[in-house]
């Protein structure tokens, strides 16, 4: 008689297991936490804060409005739920901040339609910078991604990577400089305003913690 295997089910203590990428795809998750696969080793990190998740809802604003100015461009957007790239050969198994399926893009051996387009927002800490900047980087590259923008709210600049061949072409925006790549014609994000809604979240921290201490 065949025996049904027991689900592995996995939380913040198994950080740094190692798992072969069917066994994470197949895992039950602890919630609470971000899970991802890097070259066969667990990742467990905390839900990025708020300032992330800002930047990422002002990100997903930007495209919606790009959308409606450019019908047929899009087929489909979203976040870290609704976007898993999936690396066999590397064992890995990432979830971008953000992400854009082009229409027309051809559909994989899973009936899926590949993102051409990731955008990563830059967590706190040195870990978190290692694995935006140098690990996703090489990562998305052979996912086949065209172009992947790497925000940065710490350093206030905007990275557009830009597929050439085997390789990423690079450009660094800062400040009032509009940050635009070739994936998305027309689509260009001013950096400054990436930063203005963070800006305008700590006055209202600011203000609420003065009125409680009046």
């Amino acid at each position: 008689m065949a025996t049904v295997a027991a689900t592995l089910r996995i939380g913040p203590a198994n950080h740094g297991r190692a798992l072969t990428l069917d066994e994470f795809e197949n895992a039950e998750f602890e919630e609470g936490y971000r899970y991802e696969l890097a070259r066969g080793m667990l990742e467990v990190s905390e839900i990025p804060g708020e300032v992330h998740a800002v930047i990422v809802w002002v990100l997903l604003r930007m495209i919606a409005e790009y959308d409606l100015g450019h019908p047929g461009v899009i087929h489909r957007a979203g976040g870290g739920s609704e976007y898993r790239f999936r690396l066999p050969v590397m064992q890995s198994g990432r979830h971008p901040d953000v992400a854009v399926t082009l229409r027309n893009t051809p559909r994989d051996w899973r009936g899926l339609r590949r993102a051409s387009l990731a955008f990563e927002v830059v967590s706190t800490g040195a870990e978190a910078r290692e694995r935006d900047y140098v690990i996703k980087r090489a990562e998305y590259l052979a996912y086949g991604l065209l172009e992947y923008w790497i925000v940065d709210p710490w350093e206030r600049t905007v990275t557009v990577l830009v597929r050439d061949g085997d390789s990423w072409r690079e450009q660094v925006y800062r400040n009032d400089q509009g940050a635009e790549g070739l994936v998305l014609p027309g689509f260009m994000v001013r950096v400054a305003d990436l930063w203005a809604a963070i800006e305008e979240e700590a006055d209202e921290a600011d203000t609420d913690a003065e009125d409680r201490m009046a």
